[in-house]
């Protein structure tokens, strides 16, 4: 139990990219009724968001 919450903290800043700021970019696309570009979903795009802004927060340990 211990060693799967630690494994869990140390990948937070990517559940927290995934799990919260992916869905939230996608619905901020979708109502202001932009159309991301290259065929990419709403979704879709906010995933690449996301990950745009966690990977490097889970490297360097902080968001800021």
């Amino acid at each position: 139990m211990a060693r799967g919450l630690k494994l869990l903290f140390y990948f937070g800043p990517l559940l927290f990219a995934a799990g919260f700021l992916a869905p939230l970019t996608a619905q901020v696309i979708a109502a202001s009724g932009w159309t991301p570009p290259f065929g990419l979903s709403p979704l879709g795009c906010g995933f690449i968001v996301a990950a745009a802004l966690g990977i490097p927060a889970q490297i360097r340990g902080r968001w800021i």
